[in-house]
């Protein structure tokens, strides 16, 4: 969701007209409260999976979800289609492609899903992260490509971000983020690790995703100050959260590790041991061979404490990864996708003053 918004952002700047399609989850239902300048359509749509029952499912809502995507075509009329790789991408690709529109695909992970390897056997464009590969007979349709990055998400001063969290600007603060559904054992190691991190004077700003309810708590450090911690379920103010930390704890998904990138805030990144093929640990690595930060397997969360206050009080060590992180994030992103889609729906003949109209899943 928040890639497509970030290119819909650009696109509308230049005069394009824009609709995304969204699932029915809480965190995109968010967004599109906060975003009212777009124009929404939900599409359901469920995860593949080789079990029967679950597979039956897949292709049921995928059926449903084509069809309802051909109608949104039929209705609005858009020179081009979108898809940024989640589940709900593959109806919206496959209407585009029946109704003969050209449909552009974009993978922000370091191993290409399932779907970027399906809609790549038909697609227009296919952006990939630089050094990504994927098995295509049309390789000179690939373009090497970070992650577009939604306009509010960018560096604040330290000590504004931390005042208005209502956080104490000169203590410092680990941030915990386990993804828009939470990771448990992140949330389970930051209570359990609390006490000692105040000792400390480490403050944390936690987001629990669906688990916990919001609430704080506060600890001593060994000089007897206060040293608060905040618990959010979710936050709509992730530019802020991510500015005010000194450090993040997070899974190592494409969007926290772009938004992390955009705010210049190092972090120790720790895989979700479960994801597609594993695309979490490439993720993880590829931050960790740039020099933005580290990376922790799951299995060694025990280690975490200690790793945490070695790097976050390592002055010379945060103003390195800082440096990287700014020159991993020197791309125009949007402006190169947006200049991108008018070559490829007019064929490089230039395009006329009138409106342009994108679809995006």
């Amino acid at each position: 969701m928040s890639p497509g918004i970030a290119l819909a952002e650009e696109l509308v700047s230049q005069n394009w007209e824009c609709t995304l399609l969204i699932s029915n989850k809480q965190v995109d239902s968010r967004l599109v409260k906060k975003y009212k300048q777009f124009e929404y359509e939900s599409v359901d749509g469920r995860p593949f999976s080789v079990r029967p029952d679950r597979l039956i499912l897949f292709l049921y809502s995928l059926l449903r979800g084509t069809i309802k995507c051909s109608r949104i075509i039929q209705k609005r009329r858009p020179d081009v289609v979108i898809g940024f790789g989640g589940f709900l991408s593959m109806p919206a690709m496959l209407a585009g492609f029946f109704a003969g529109l050209p449909t552009v695909i974009h993978e922000a992970n370091r191993v290409a899903g399932r779907v970027t390897r399906v809609v790549s056997l038909f697609a227009r464009r296919i952006y990939l992260p630089k050094g990504v590969g994927i098995r295509t007979k049309r390789s000179s349709r690939i373009r090497y490509l970070g992650m577009p990055v939604r306009n509010e998400i960018r560096s604040l001063s330290k000590t504004t971000a931390k005042r208005k969290l209502g956080l104490n600007p000169q203590q410092k603060l680990l941030a915990v983020m386990g993804g828009s559904q939470g990771a448990e054992s992140l949330n389970k190691w930051v209570k359990s690790s609390l006490p000692s991190l105040a000792k400390r004077d480490i403050q944390v700003f936690c987001l629990t995703g669906g688990s916990g309810a919001d609430g704080s708590m506060t600890f001593r450090s060994s000089k007897g100050e206060e040293v608060k911690s905040l618990f959010r379920k979710f936050s709509d103010e992730m530019a802020t959260v991510l500015s005010a930390a000194d450090l993040v704890v997070s899974r190592s998904g494409a969007g926290s590790i772009a938004e992390m990138m955009r705010c210049r805030v190092p972090g120790i990144l720790v895989p979700y041991p479960f994801s597609a093929d594993d695309h979490q640990v490439a993720n993880a690595q590829n931050f960790e061979m740039l020099g933005c930060g580290m990376q922790m397997s799951q299995d060694y969360i025990g280690n975490m404490l200690e790793e945490v206050m070695d790097v976050i009080y390592n002055e010379w060590l945060l103003q390195k990864f800082r440096r990287n992180l700014e020159l991993a994030d020197r791309t125009d992103i949007q402006g190169f996708m947006v200049s991108d889609l008018e070559r490829i729906i007019t064929g490089g003949m230039g395009l006329s003053a009138g409106s342009k109209q994108g679809v995006q899943a």
